[in-house]
């Protein structure tokens, strides 16, 4: 659950949606881990976008 709700954030502030208001809480990720987790969406978005029609993106863990 805490990993999920690391990845939400991160997911919530790269993408401008709210991080105030009703059931959304205090942030689990200091502002250090906010820059890598943005920068890190960012390089995969870049990826996504790179792609041409029919073409797949494979991530390795």
């Amino acid at each position: 659950m805490r990993a999920e709700l690391r990845v939400n954030w991160a997911y919530r502030v790269w993408s401008g949606l709210s991080t105030e208001g009703r059931g959304v809480g205090r942030s689990p990720l200091d502002d250090r881990q906010v820059a890598l987790a943005c920068a890190a969406l960012d390089r995969a978005a870049e990826r996504w976008a790179g792609l041409a029609e029919g073409e797949t993106l494979t991530w390795r863990w």
